[in-house]
């Protein structure tokens, strides 16, 4: 999983090249993408990531101008950060890259063998926040 992971990365950065997005942050833009806001925690949560990447994340995209950062209206504490109008036009080309990746990796492989790895997948990433949840609470 680790090698796909990584060849993926590599195909999306040369697909995104002279974006000004790369495969790390390309997450966030599409958990941003339906127009709603999100704050950093619930984006580190999200992309499983720790806070302190999602502030550096977040400044770059934000330098780029694909996000902006306000301070959050329902809890002024926090921030909110949103698409504009650059980042949600980026986020189609990061949406076709993922899609032409799938694709790849994909090919010949029959629908109900893909149903079952989505399925596995989906049971190790629930296991995994799961895990991860209990971890970081008994350690605070």
């Amino acid at each position: 999983m680790s090698l796909l992971f990584r060849m993926g990365e590599r195909f999306l950065n040369r697909e995104l090249t002279g974006s000004g997005v790369s495969s790390g942050p390309a997450p966030l833009l599409l958990e941003l993408r339906d127009g709603k806001h999100c704050n950093l925690a619930s984006l580190a949560m999200a992309a499983g990531v720790d806070k302190a990447y999602i502030t550096r994340a977040v400044q770059s995209l934000e330098r780029a101008g694909y996000v902006t950062v306000t301070v959050a209206a329902e809890d002024r504490r926090s921030i909110a950060v949103t698409l504009t109008g650059e980042g949600r036009a980026v986020v189609g080309r990061v949406e076709a890259a993922m899609h032409t990746w799938l694709a790849i990796v994909c090919h010949g492989v029959a629908q109900a063998d893909l149903d079952t790895v989505v399925a596995v997948l989906d049971r190790f990433y629930a296991n995994a926040r799961g895990f991860l949840a209990e971890w970081s609470g008994a350690r605070s």
